[in-house]
């Protein structure tokens, strides 16, 4: 993400200043762009539309093309870049009319300036970092005679980083980049001009040279196995959102309800290596999921698939990313040859390249690891998307995924497991207590509805239930055992008949519709089953499984009804599918909404491993006494009744290698873990040195961060500028400024994110709660302090809980507020926790909202 747009400029509004200049003859919109004609030139100028909303064609008739950005007008001349800055000319108008006559000085600028410069204005989806751009040639290129490819070259970094690792002097190499952008591909050419057999070519990567093409030219084989390449190498671009028309383009490489963009590439860049030829790519991680890696097993070899930290690229903070490397080679697909990693630090090491060009089985031997990742050996087989999402996850899950001692739990015998109620209105056919009360309704029409459990409990029973259903299925069954052929208005007759007159009433003046079942007065689905006698909620920061002492209960869309026979084995699962072990393995299958926020299917949660042996009576009792765990002691203790419940060695051995990688500490996104586990300490012995240190590891490079993503973020437009002059008050050391205007800014963006979800914003007895919208999602209402401790827990949520939670109240409140340095940093450290939290929701909805279109 860029830390600047270019600005806001209105073309049409800019022609209409320069048009009655005497030099111009015309002024039009054409393209996209202004195209304005002179005497002696036409010039054509545009702005950004985002990294991928670029202009892919220059009218054929522009003589010369001015790029706007931060400052001015950016313009490629030949071989030159140059710069006409605003300076003293304040407005566009009056700049471009100096340019259009010649009357301006410009500057000319270097490669790595005019990258910074289209990057900050939003042209291009930013660099890739020097150190990954050494990372993947690094391994790719194992000769100094390679031909390289670069299958979205951007500005050429990555070709300018292969030639350090070419003998380009012997003219033999071929690097070739590919670049849709004709000005990004501008820029590549100049950075690589002096690059003998470097060519930039201005093409869409999916329409050059594709078979169909080499077929129409039919090329003899020799002359085809030439034009491939020894290296490929890409960062491709993240993209969410792909009109139909590319969705259609990239649908030929790569299969799936809706395909990645970079896996996309990443396919059709295999088919420029040569055989023995090496591949290594940055991707999403979400690329993996729909059969890429099935795909390129066919071809290839799998050599690593490693996940990177998060804030690599300033572009994708909120974006799981991956390093895939390859060799285009056949190999069995049972042979465990390829290594899955993930990184342990927040920053990729210094050494990072040897987890590639080490032998896997010496990295896995040596007792220390140098480069601080969690690594595990697989096979081709074992790459199954759902099962390598997982693995890059936490990659010691590895032996529990292939081991066949693992039961599913969607395969254990004597287990249902369902979705629930969808009304397809809830305002008509939910009633809380007192709207049920007040109703006049008779009861037999009212079914418990199981919906948002309290945190603090196991077991539903009558007492937490707040919620009911309208449901006549019941009635009108039982009018259809006699025979009677129904329709809506007959219905309402016997109800009437029946004396059941409010019911009559309320469904005549409710704006119902015809559901697929025929009667407007009925919920459109009741779920696989009703009466569950467990229940999961799809949405958790940390996953519970109820028990249901509920008769006659539905249970809501928003949590998973499961039905199990017996109640002991009932009560076995919900305490096994309760311990740290299983809130573990939740957090792994489900799918991460934002830092500590989580999502769960059905079809995930059937794919749970159960350890069975833990379903029976005698393991029950035992775990008993350390239920729930109070301590540390109990936790282990647990764990071991578990591990010991296995008869066999190897299932034995995958859970002792799954719970010896995990961290039983809180954990904060911006400490590392090392870092935290210090802070824990200090925290213990002395709160003072534990504040201290976290105020050390606070730097200018997290408010640059946050500048660059307020600045860029469509989702923050609203509130840009307030943000923006609030650090820098805080830069300023204005510290009670930006106290008391930060304080309003935690609500006002839960705000904006729950208008621009279509949600609701809820005033009661002077508090504000948000709840968000959709069938499937959580219905709970979220206040603020909910929503800082999704993003911190334990000891940590404590200590901002005496920061900043009971500081901002006051501070809303009218208290007088100090001026200090070290409480900001703990509000800015929370607010842009919310941020981050609030923009990969907004992400999450537009993708849906995208997906929505795109069915209809």
């Amino acid at each position: 993400m860029s830390s600047r747009h270019s600005p806001n400029l209105d073309l049409y509004l800019l022609s209409q200043e320069v048009e009655d200049s005497p030099a111009v003859n015309a002024a039009e919109m054409r393209g996209g762009g202004l195209v304005v004609d002179t005497a002696n030139q036409a010039f054509y100028i545009f702005e950004s539309g985002g990294p991928h909303k670029q202009i892919t064609e220059i009218p054929e008739s522009a003589d010369r093309v001015l790029i706007t950005v931060q400052n001015g007008f950016l313009e490629f001349r030949d071989e030159d870049i140059l710069l006409y800055e605003l300076g003293d000319v304040h407005e566009y108008g009056e700049l471009l009319r100096r340019v259009l006559i010649g009357e301006t000085v410009y500057r000319e600028l270097k490669i790595e300036e005019t990258s910074r410069i289209l990057s900050e204005a939003g042209y291009v989806h930013g660099y890739t970092p020097e150190s990954i751009a050494e990372l993947l040639t690094g391994w790719a290129i194992s000769s100094e005679n390679d031909s390289v490819l670069d299958i979205a070259t951007g500005s050429g970094s990555l070709l300018k980083q292969a030639v350090t690792r070419l003998d380009t002097e012997k003219g033999s190499n071929r690097l070739t980049g590919v670049e849709i952008y004709p000005f990004i591909a501008k820029l590549a050419k100049i950075r690589v001009r002096d690059i003998d057999n470097a060519e930039i070519i201005n093409k869409d990567f999916f329409d050059w040279r594709t078979p169909e093409q080499s077929e129409l030219v039919k090329e003899r084989p020799d002359e085809h196995s030439r034009r491939k390449y020894d290296v490929v190498v890409g960062n491709p671009p993240i993209a969410s959102f792909l009109p139909p028309k590319q969705r259609q383009t990239i649908s030929k490489w790569v299969q799936g309800t809706r395909p990645s963009l970079a896996a996309a590439f990443v396919a059709k860049a295999v088919s420029h290596l040569k055989d023995g030829g090496r591949g290594a790519f940055v991707l999403p991680k979400m690329a993996l999921k729909d059969g890429l890696l099935n795909q390129l097993t066919e071809s290839c070899s799998i050599h690593r698939i490693v996940e990177l930290p998060l804030g690599l690229f300033a572009d994708s903070h909120s974006v799981e990313l991956v390093i895939l490397t390859l060799v285009k080679e056949e190999r069995d697909p049972q042979a465990k040859k390829t290594g899955i990693a993930r990184f342990n630090q927040m920053e990729l090491p210094d050494n990072a390249r040897g987890l590639f060009q080490q032998p896997l089985d010496a990295i896995l031997e040596n007792r220390y690891n140098h480069y601080d990742a969690e690594l595990v050996k697989t096979s081709h087989a074992d790459l199954e998307g759902r099962n390598i999402l997982r693995m890059l996850s936490n990659p010691s899950i590895y032996d529990i995924l292939t081991s066949e001692g693992f039961t599913k739990l969607g395969e254990l015998s004597g287990v249902e497991i369902g979705s629930g109620v969808s009304t397809g209105n809830n305002d008509i056919f939910y009633f809380d207590s007192s709207e049920k009360e007040e109703s006049g309704i008779d009861e037999r029409f009212f079914r418990p509805v199981i919906k948002n459990p309290p945190d603090d409990i196991r077991s539903i029973s009558e007492d937490v239930i707040n919620l009911y259903l309208l449901d006549l299925t019941r009635y009108i069954e039982t009018l259809e055992a006699k025979g009677m052929d129904l329709t809506e208005q007959r219905v309402l007759e016997e109800l009437e008949n029946d004396g059941y007159t409010e019911l009559v009433e309320y469904v005549e003046s409710s704006p119902l519709h015809h559901q697929g079942n025929g009667f407007s007065f009925i919920p459109n689905y009741l779920g696989k089953f009703q009466n569950p006698n467990l229940i999961i909620p799809k949405f958790f920061d940390e996953p519970v499984c109820y028990t249901v002492e509920v008769d006659d209960a539905v249970f809501d869309s928003t949590v998973i009804g499961v039905q199990v026979d017996g109640e002991q084995r009932r009560d076995a699962l919900a305490r096994l599918l309760n311990t740290p072990l299983y809130r573990e393995f939740f957090q792994t299958y489900a799918k991460s909404m934002d830092l500590n926020w989580y999502r769960i299917h059905i079809t995930q949660l059937r794919e749970i491993p159960i350890i069975e042996q833990a379903l029976n009576e005698d393991t029950f009792d035992r775990l008993e006494p350390f239920f729930p765990p109070e301590d540390d002691n109990d936790l282990v203790k647990l764990n071991h009744i578990l591990i010991e419940s296995y008869e066999t060695e190897r299932e034995k051995q995958a859970l002792r290698r799954y719970l010896a990688s995990r961290d039983n500490f809180a954990w904060s996104w911006f400490l590392t873990l090392p870092e935290f586990d210090e802070f824990q300490e200090l925290l213990e012995s002395d709160r003072k040195q534990a504040q201290e240190f976290v105020i050390d590891r606070f730097d200018q490079e997290l408010l640059d961060q946050a500048r660059q993503t307020f600045r860029n973020v469509e989702f923050f437009e609203e509130r840009r500028e307030l943000l923006d002059d609030l650090l820098m008050e805080f830069e300023e050391g204005h510290y009670r400024g930006f106290l008391a205007g930060i304080v309003l800014q935690f609500e006002g963006v839960l705000a904006d994110l729950v208008e621009e979800a279509g949600g609701d914003i809820v005033e009661e007895d002077g508090k504000t709660e948000f709840k968000m919208p959709g069938k499937h999602r959580s219905q709970k209402r979220k206040n603020l302090d909910n929503l800082i401790s999704q993003f911190f827990d334990g000891v940590f949520s404590e200590y901002l809980h005496e920061t900043v939670r009971q500081r901002r109240n006051r501070i809303a409140h009218g208290d007088v507020i100090e001026d200090s340095r070290t409480l900001s940093i703990h509000f800015f450290v929370s607010f842009y926790a919310l941020c981050n939290a609030c923009l990969n929701e907004y992400v999450r909805i537009a993708q849906q909202q995208d997906s929505g279109a795109a069915a209809t």
